[in-house]
């Protein structure tokens, strides 16, 4: 009988800690009509390191853009591929990094060295597998405009093959532990992948100097605001800012999620890790309970864990819309993707405690440290 009441228990807080994280994802507003001569400068700077397969995608949206940036900088990480050509045939900038120093991660070097360079009166940090619509900039504008702060984007993730639908739950867990849709009100730190900051607060922050050594460095940007009475607002975006991830392969989404969960669980504060934490352990304990409920042949347990599962589709399904491009296998079937969560979760946590490397754009780093 107690068994049962803490199941039940722990299901009933998932789902109450699943309205309290996702109660409300915040999209980039819509354009409205925009007074060009009126916005900032912008300043666009990509750090590439070995991105020769997404730079002409990225920068052609850039191009396109309705409203102009002042400048597109593309900063060359010590490429080993043909990054720097590319990236020079389009006419930008380009700023080749032949070293990194010690302390320093690669990503936040390359940003640095863009930021140093930029004229702007904004800064446009944009990864290079992100892709933009024709009025992304204009909206990114008008939204700077109305809060008057630094923003930032999870992009829409497009997942088009089979294995990348194993990130769904990744992409769940970054904007429920950020607390970009709770009703806590309060998030923990950026998203890497789009980033737009009057240069006047990152200089009063130090910029990506004061976050050298950091894995993530989003959030670690993020707290440094914070810390500095900067406020910053967060977005989740739709198909004027998405990106395709890991679409190298099996291998990379695997590397890729693997470097920095045990490290993006060790900062988010108990706040949201708790409820985090009770969301997942509901959405494992239902399909596990009615598994066991079939082996038991208890048809009354089989229809109410049976209808229990069916809520959690429908709210997984309205979830995912938001996010990503998610197909409705990925959702029906979703303690597959879930298992791949946790056990890259627990590999990343062993990896960090055993000292163990991994291997990310040709370079070891280590899961969750600094370096």
């Amino acid at each position: 009988m107690i068994h049962i009441v803490l199941t039940l228990a722990i299901i009933f807080l998932g789902f109450v800690s699943a309205v309290f994280l996702f109660y409300r994802i915040p999209g980039l507003p819509a354009l409205r009509r925009v007074q060009t001569a009126h916005l900032p400068t912008v300043s666009v700077i990509i750090p590439a390191r070995n991105e020769a397969h997404n730079l002409p995608l990225v920068l052609q949206d850039l191009l396109d853009q309705t409203h102009t940036p002042l400048e597109i900088i593309c900063v060359d990480d010590a490429s080993e591929d043909e990054t720097a050509h590319i990236a020079a045939s389009f006419g930008i900038r380009v700023i080749t990094l032949s070293y990194k120093p010690e302390g320093w991660l690669g990503k936040s070097w390359a940003c640095h060295n863009g930021a140093l360079a930029a004229q702007g009166e904004l800064m446009l940090f944009l990864d290079a597998d992100v892709r933009l619509g024709r009025d992304a900039l204009s909206r990114l504008l008008q939204a700077h405009t109305e809060t008057a702060c630094t923003m930032s984007v999870q992009p829409f993730h497009t997942a088009e093959k089979t294995y990348e639908q194993f990130s769904l739950f990744f992409n769940l867990v970054q904007i429920a532990a950020n607390g970009t849709a709770s009703l806590r009100g309060r998030t923990l730190g950026l998203y890497g992948p789009l980033i737009l900051i009057a240069q006047t607060d990152y200089r009063a922050i130090d910029g990506h100097a004061s976050v050298r050594g950091n894995i993530i460095e989003d959030v670690a940007l993020g707290k440094r605001l914070s810390l500095a009475g900067l406020p910053h607002s967060l977005y989740v975006g739709d198909t004027d800012i998405r990106f395709r991830m890991y679409a190298e392969g099996p291998r990379s989404l695997l590397q890729g999620w693997l470097k920095n969960q045990a490290a993006g669980a060790a900062k988010t504060p108990l706040s949201l890790f708790l409820p985090v934490f009770l969301w997942i352990s509901s959405l494992c304990s239902v399909p596990l309970q009615l598994v066991l409920a079939f082996v038991k042949g208890d048809a009354l347990w089989i229809l109410f864990y049976f209808l229990l599962y069916l809520i959690w589709l429908t709210i997984l399904s309205e979830h995912s819309k938001r996010i990503g491009q998610f197909r409705a296998w990925a959702v029906v079937f979703y303690p597959l993707p879930l298992l791949f969560l946790v056990g890259v979760f627990f590999v990343s946590v062993a990896k960090k405690l055993l000292g163990l490397n991994v291997t990310w754009k040709g370079r070891a780093i280590r899961p969750g440290d600094k370096a």
